[in-house]
């Protein structure tokens, strides 16, 4: 399995609290009583293998959604800014790059990049 960003933290769905809203009217992720950063896994394949997780800083969802398929292998990876997709990766299930977008302008993609750190 290659993770995307594998040196993130990544906890399960069941383990994660919710905390106060964020400023785009979500819940805040905790875990263990403290705002999350890392990947929330949301989903597994029945070898355990990730199949959906989403990135959170300080307990907003700030970062990458991603999908795996079976094997374990990124198949769409799209960055966001709470419910704002801001760019999209497709790939292949053998991981070859088959579509790429932004979604919004590149000003507005400069600017939240920046203001959210998105790495």
């Amino acid at each position: 399995m290659q993770l995307k960003q594998p040196n993130k933290t990544r906890i399960n769905f069941q383990d994660i609290q919710w905390g106060e809203l964020d400023y785009d009217g979500s819940s805040k992720v905790l875990f263990n009583n403290k705002l999350f950063s890392g990947y929330v896994v949301y989903d597994r394949y029945d070898n355990n293998n990730i199949m959906n997780e989403i990135e959170y800083k300080n307990g907003s969802h700030l970062g990458w959604e991603n999908e795996y398929n079976i094997q374990g292998q990124l198949t769409y990876s799209c960055l966001t800014v709470g419910e704002t997709p801001l760019e999209v990766y497709k790939y292949d299930d053998n991981g070859v790059l088959t579509n790429h977008w932004k979604t919004v302008g590149d000003a507005y993609y400069q600017e939240m990049a920046r203001k959210y750190n998105l790495d």
